[in-house]
């Protein structure tokens, strides 16, 4: 029997529902009467100047939220302004109408009480519904150069490096990675270029009857070579075993026999010429090397559609060009094979094993030289020779060499990623040992060494940052500001707006007047106050380093002044201090770094959908003190990486339709 309610309930209800409705309304008339009488005003008094109908410094024109309800539809951006103001950062510092204690206040409490940004479903993957969240993940990439190289030194056993010497450098994109597949685009002269290093190769592994060869090599032959026309198997067979075995590595996949009958082709015609066993080898070991499925990390669509978890070699490779910039090997080719990889736990070992290699070097190698702008250093940036001879190949190496061999150590062993920030250790070999004033180390190799001054340790006392933050006649607060506010802070510093007066590009032109008087008059400026009131304070803590990363008393005759203050008040003193302002911001440089690490992961720009993996790896750092462990396996185990959204493929029928 159905439960009725009696009239009254129904009037009751009908009533409370009126009365709820009303107190909305009420609750969003009094909210746009707060904003319109008090808040709107101090916007318009404070932030106008900058980011008003005339003047939208950081893309952001605060006078297009005239309504409280314009302001609900856009909580990320006044998230964003809270922030700034939390910082001290807005108002800047010499605004012309400065803002008071109390209305500072209000406005902070009124920003702190706004709607805060939707959260996605951590379980969603990106999909045509919600393609507006979705910038496209790319299905297929091409190899960059350097992973061209690597998948060619691990597929043969010897380091060629053909693509080093033949291919064009790969451009940045995404996140600001060469493994972001929008940037790896084909074009006729890249084609033109691969079989240039095809040649290369395949002349190198196989050459001409008589042609000496290293033993590196001659090993590489051998390993390649895995069968030999005898009385017992023709040339044909033989070259189908090579081929077979070599498909299957070079192309990361299973590999049906009906493949391998078209390279083996290739062999048929240089047999057919009267040519030679490996020189007709040779020819089909080139056609390898320029397919598509060598050059591309082809992820195959699933004609069910929908959110899948990738198959097992296209995973394998995922992981494999995380991790080590490079091919699966055998043991992770079978486990993928096999099935067995898509199951979260043998997936989880399988990353731990390959953080142990040494081909996780690639870690150091790409993507904290990139991440970190070092690749910059001795191609777009460089000391002066005349003024620096001391820079040179060797030296340069040496710089770059110190950040990966420390990068490389905190991920073998586990090390917190704070001490990227501070630490009393380094890696340095003698050319660096020379900068850096100990005359114990010697030779090429690089050694871990403790350091006696906490002057040093942690990037910020790395010499080939500061070259690489130098211009090449002197050093620059500004440019070190920029750097560590957006490298390792995650900021983002806007150009500078245009006819702004350059500053003296040799320290010997600051005779007069000192680098820091000239930027306070340069800060006086409220066009320039703003964002150098960010990067100046941070980069005074590094005076105390030159060009080359040596420390230093003086700078054109007067006595280093390491002093700073940020725009929240804080006072410091040199590089010491500076650590101490950086490790109050750990989390927002953890943050960055797991943003950098994810895109570089992942090959493209991030989107809403991967906001959920960020989360899920700050709150594993949090709980293992910040170590790269916890970070690598969130991201390696985490859905974007591990699942795709397949568009579902129209089934055409091939048969005729019924009369």
């Amino acid at each position: 029997m159905p439960v009725l309610f009696p009239q009254f309930l129904h009037r009751f209800v009908a009533a409370g529902f009126v009365l709820a409705a009303a107190g909305v309304v009420r609750g969003d008339e009094a909210k746009e009467k707060h904003f319109a009488a008090s808040i709107k005003p101090k916007l318009e008094k404070h932030c106008y100047s900058c980011h008003g109908p005339e003047k939208q410094k950081g893309d952001l024109n605060l006078a297009d939220f005239a309504t409280w309800e314009s302001v609900t539809k856009k909580p990320k951006v006044w998230r964003e302004v809270l922030q700034r103001v939390q910082a001290d950062e807005m108002p800047p510092e010499g605004a012309k109408v400065p803002i008071d204690y109390g209305a500072k206040n209000e406005l902070m409490d009124w920003l702190r009480e706004l709607p805060k940004p939707k959260e996605v479903d951590c379980n969603e993957v990106a999909s045509d519904r919600t393609e507006n969240y979705y910038k496209g993940h790319v299905m297929s990439r091409r190899l960059n150069r350097d992973e061209y190289d690597n998948t060619v030194r691990d597929l043969f056993g010897v380091d060629v490096k053909a693509g080093r010497r033949n291919l064009p450098a790969d451009g940045a994109g995404g996140e600001g990675f060469d493994t972001t597949g929008d940037t790896l685009f084909t074009t006729s002269l890249a084609i033109e270029k691969y079989v240039d290093a095809a040649e290369e190769i395949t002349r190198s592994l196989l050459p001409d009857a008589g042609t000496a060869q290293s033993p590196a090599l001659q090993a590489a032959r051998d390993r390649l070579v895995v069968a030999r026309p005898s009385d017992q198997v023709p040339a044909r067979e033989a070259a189908r075993q090579v081929l077979a075995r070599l498909t299957r590595l070079a192309f990361r996949r299973p590999v049906e026999a009906a493949e391998v009958d078209k390279y083996l082709k290739l062999f048929d015609l240089r047999q057919a010429k009267g040519q030679g066993y490996e020189a007709s080898l040779r020819l089909a070991l080139r056609g390898v090397l320029v397919s598509p499925h060598f050059l591309f990390l082809v992820e195959p669509e699933n004609p069910a559609g929908g959110v899948q978890q990738l198959p097992g070699p296209a995973l394998a490779c995922r992981l494999s060009y995380f991790l080590w910039a490079s091919m699966p090997d055998e043991e992770l080719l079978k486990t993928a094979e096999s099935g067995e990889l898509g199951k979260p736990e043998v997936c989880l070992a399988q990353v731990r094993r390959m953080v142990k290699d040494p081909r996780a070097a690639a870690f150091g190698e790409r993507f904290a030289m990139q991440w970190l702008e070092l690749e910059k250093l001795g191609a777009d940036v460089k000391p002066d020779p005349g003024r620096y001879p001391e820079f040179d190949a060797g030296l340069l190496a040496a710089m770059r060499g110190e950040v990966t061999e420390f990068f490389n150590h905190l991920v073998a062993e586990n090390r917190p990623l704070t001490d990227l920030i501070d630490c009393d250790y380094s890696y340095v070999n003698e050319r660096l040992a020379g900068i850096y004033g100990m005359p114990e180390v010697k030779g090429e190799g690089f050694q871990r060494v403790a350091l006696k001054s906490r002057e040093r340790g942690g990037l910020t006392g790395m010499a080939g940052i500061h070259a690489l933050t130098s211009y090449p006649l002197r050093t620059s607060p500004v440019l070190r500001g920029r750097w560590l506010a957006e490298v390792v802070l995650g900021e983002r510093i806007p150009p500078p707006p245009p006819n702004v007066p350059a500053l003296p590009k040799d320290e010997k032109q600051l005779d007069t007047t000192s680098l820091r008087e000239q930027l306070e008059q340069h800060r006086k400026d409220p066009n320039c106050a703003a964002c150098h009131n960010r990067m100046d304070p941070l980069g005074f803590g590094l005076e105390t380093f030159d060009v080359l990363g040596r420390l230093r008393l003086e700078v054109a005759g007067r006595p280093v002044d390491a002093h700073a203050r940020m725009p929240s008040g804080e006072e410091f003193n040199g590089p010491e201090g500076l650590k101490k302002i950086l490790l109050a911001r750990k989390e927002q440089i953890m943050k960055h770094l797991v943003k950098k690490m994810t895109g570089y992961a992942l090959g493209r720009e991030l989107n809403h959908f991967d906001q959920c993996v960020i989360k899920d790896a700050m709150a594993a750092l949090a709980k293992t003190e910040y170590r790269p462990a916890a970070l690598i396996e969130t991201i390696a185990m985490s859905k974007p990486f591990q699942f795709r959204f397949y568009p579902k493929t129209e089934t055409v029928s091939t048969k005729p339709e019924k009369p």
